[in-house]
């Protein structure tokens, strides 16, 4: 980097992002939940059909007394009142049971495309009721939920561990934004240029450590992936420059803040993996440090 001055980089109390868990948030994981599990079908037995119900039937059609072929067909399952059956079909089955037989006329109009071969005939239908049920949404109860979660006995006892988990996912989004946040404001009050070779070569290493990545973890050729997002291979390349960019400047900040602050590794803090080279690994904890406390001299508590 050419010119580097680091401004002020604490006291800038910046608001944090907020986790609390959310009313709305609770009910569309508990929706989701619910979504999961089997949907219960409660048979009606003598009950009368209403709109809604759904229906398994036998149907004949016949045209001036002889069958027509292509209005038969025994257990088809519908809803009562749906869009793509028959207006004819709902309303003469309302009110009806499980068991009745509904013969009526009718010309079939041109209102669905699935009858567009029946368009102006003029048919009677046969509707033999084999079964009427409806179908209920799953509940969690004290009695279920230790079947989802095992560790859990009791819904109240779910809602709790569901809702630290919620918790939990935040603030670790939480987390990562913070610290973004922070970079952001700091860098905003640094004095700063680039060496543009430098900058340049980092982000060409971006483009194919990325070009990398995608083929060997997703096995995707990188003009798949350009051709997905909808964009060229130049517009890729400016993308890892100002990444490029954040990460150089992010560095140069941490390592201002260091020797500003006399950040430094402590014995206990020390790293101990032997494997690796040292001194990358101590860089690396300074560093982390130092994001620690800036994180701490920016946000209001």
């Amino acid at each position: 980097m050419k010119q580097f001055e680091l401004g002020q980089y604490k006291g800038l109390n910046l608001e944090s992002f907020d986790v609390s868990v959310k009313e709305d948030e609770m009910k569309e994981a508990m929706n989701g939940i619910l979504k999961s599990l089997d949907e219960v079908r409660v048979e009606k037995r003598n009950e009368p059909i209403e709109t809604g119900d759904s229906v398994i039937v036998n149907i004949v059609g016949t045209e001036t007394g002889m069958p027509y072929p292509k209005v038969k067909e025994d257990g088809l399952q519908f809803k009562v009142g749906d869009e793509n059956v028959l207006p004819e079909f709902s309303a003469k089955l309302l009110g009806q049971k499980m068991g009745d037989t509904v013969v009526f006329d009718t010309t079939i109009q041109p209102v669905l495309i699935e009858f567009q071969a029946l368009w102006g005939y003029e048919i009677t239908f046969s509707i033999e009721i084999v079964k009427v049920f409806t179908i209920k949404k799953p509940e969690l109860t004290d009695e279920n939920i230790h079947e989802i979660e095992p560790k859990v006995k009791t819904l109240q006892g779910f809602k709790k561990m569901l809702k630290n988990k919620i918790l939990q996912e935040k603030r670790a989004r939480a987390h990562v934004a913070n610290m973004s946040k922070v970079m952001g404001a700091v860098a905003e009050n640094c004095k700063y240029e680039f060496d543009q070779e430098i900058l340049d070569q980092a982000a060409e290493d971006l483009y194919q450590d990325y070009t990398r990545e995608l083929k060997n973890v997703f096995n995707m050729e990188l003009v798949v992936y350009l051709m997905q997002r909808k964009m060229s291979s130049d517009e890729l390349l400016a993308e890892c420059k100002e990444e490029a960019a954040r990460r150089i400047l992010g560095e140069k900040i941490l390592d201002a803040v260091i020797q500003a602050e006399g950040i430094q590794v402590t014995v206990n803090e020390h790293p101990a993996d032997l494997t690796n080279d040292i001194g990358v690994l101590e860089n690396e904890y300074l560093r982390k440090k130092a994001m620690e406390f800036l994180v701490n001299a920016n946000l209001i508590k």
